[in-house]
């Protein structure tokens, strides 16, 4: 099986890059392949533009969204690695979606229909949160209604399924043990 890593977190000293290691320890571990983004190393410019859309129009692609369809095409499976921030991702990964995930791509729409393109992946969703589900869940803010958007509006939406969505409740707030036992628990 062939994964792709999509990391998105500007700290190398935060529990999602602790995560990442530990994903690409399972990956290798199962003699899986791999390949690997980290959004704010790169520095992926997440502003679609009007030059995306000229290109687009043109049949071409710009040189850093085309590196992320090809790892896209090659993958099985797409592993996202981010913190949840105001109840959705990182922008620059909203950004890289909105640009990567583009119409002929990762589906293709007219006025009459809508095809998803990147059927046959599954993804995996690995996120932290600042907050404990309980304090989630008595606010009304149970994890399926703030993650629809990336399951659903977005990787279901284009054929991505199963997605697997694990959580990590208030990563800040926990002792080291806490956080040691949830980096045990991760499995691919």
């Amino acid at each position: 099986m062939k994964h792709m890593i999509i990391y998105a977190h500007p700290n190398p000293k935060s529990f999602n890059h602790a995560i990442k290691e530990k994903i690409i320890d399972e990956i290798v571990n199962k003699g899986d392949e791999y390949s690997f983004i980290s959004l704010y190393d790169d520095k992926f410019n997440p502003v679609l533009a009007s030059s995306d859309f000229e290109a687009l129009h043109r049949g071409e692609v710009l040189p850093d969204v085309a590196k992320s369809q090809a790892m896209i095409k090659e993958a099985d499976h797409l592993i996202f690695i981010y913190p949840v921030w105001w109840f959705g991702q990182p922008a620059i990964l909203k950004g890289w979606i909105d640009r990567v995930f583009s119409n002929g791509f990762a589906y293709y729409e007219d006025e009459k229909v809508f095809t998803p393109h990147l059927t046959g992946k599954s993804a995996s969703v690995f996120i932290t949160l600042g907050t404990a589900e309980s304090v989630l869940v008595q606010n009304g803010m149970e994890l399926d209604n703030f993650m629809r958007d990336m399951t659903l509006g977005t990787l279901g939406l284009v054929g991505i399924y199963p997605t697997k969505v694990v959580p990590f409740y208030a990563i800040p707030k926990i002792s080291d043990e806490e956080r040691k036992a949830m980096l045990a628990s991760i499995t691919i």
